[in-house]
């Protein structure tokens, strides 16, 4: 049985690596590995460079708004966003009776240009007052039911 990352969360741990890679001295593939394994450990295998080329397009995207000293910000208001809201602005429910929104789906429903789509959309956005901006200071552990996303999220990077 097919078991993909669901598009909300590769989408997330991308705009993770490119946050990280712009506050730390790590390379964004070494930060894409990071992620490609703690999400295949979840789901069918990532690969390496899918987390790192849209990491890098987010990157080339926030250079062409010039978002230059805000693009921490901008990315960190992208997680939240994509984290507690679905695409149709419903709030997003992690767990459920029934089900999760961390639950592989049956066919690859992400891409790099699918992605790239999605947090272009998502940061005009919230540059419009559609969508509402993280409050300062938030974290993805601040998510009820986050569980083993938060826990890759806050993972050191393993450079050997």
């Amino acid at each position: 049985m097919s078991n993909f990352c669901p598009e909300w969360i590769y989408g997330i741990c991308a705009a993770k690596t490119s946050f990280d890679f712009l506050n730390t001295n790590n390379t964004l593939t070494i930060i894409s590995k990071k992620f490609a394994v703690g999400l295949s450990e979840n789901y069918n295998e990532i690969k390496t460079e899918e987390i790192e080329v849209l990491s890098q397009k987010i990157l080339e995207f926030l250079s062409e708004i010039n978002a230059s000293d805000q693009a921490i910000e901008i990315i960190n208001d992208y997680i939240y966003s994509r984290t507690n809201f679905s695409s149709n602005g419903n709030e997003r429910k992690l767990s459920g009776m029934f089900s999760s929104a961390f639950d592989g789906e049956k066919i690859k429903d992400y891409s790099v240009e699918k992605s790239l789509k999605i947090f272009k959309a998502n940061i005009y956005s919230i540059r419009n007052g559609i969508m509402e901006k993280s409050t300062p200071g938030w974290s993805i552990l601040d998510k009820e039911d986050i569980g083993w996303l938060g826990e890759l999220f806050e993972k050191e990077i393993d450079i050997f």
